[in-house]
């Protein structure tokens, strides 16, 4: 099974930031396989996390836009009824980090 790897970007957040992010990522030919974009409301800052299936060219696109990024490799993903997901990780530490910074937003309905 092809693994994916997900990149956590601190963004400021303001119009364009998260433009330059995606625009380094086109340029680069590299398809956005899933994201999240959340702004902090704190310090001006957000976070922008974007899953791809070429991480090498994916971290050169962002390091090259001057973008600093953090990566977590995502395994098998599943869907599962009632609204509820698996998801398998080499890091489960990291990966619970980056649930519990969406999870907020995921609730908000």
């Amino acid at each position: 099974m092809e693994q994916t790897k997900e990149f956590a970007l601190t963004l400021d957040d303001r119009p364009g930031t998260l433009a330059k992010a995606t625009d380094a990522l086109a340029k680069a030919g590299i398809n956005i396989e899933g994201y999240c974009a959340v702004p902090s409301g704190k310090d001006g800052k957000g976070t922008f996390r974007v899953v791809t299936s070429d991480p090498a060219t994916t971290r050169k696109a962002l390091e090259t836009a001057g973008f600093a990024e953090n990566e977590l490799n995502v395994g098998p993903t599943y869907s599962i009824t009632r609204n509820r997901i698996a998801i398998s990780a080499d890091d489960f530490s990291k990966l619970r980090e980056s649930l519990q910074e969406v999870a907020p937003v995921a609730r908000r309905k």
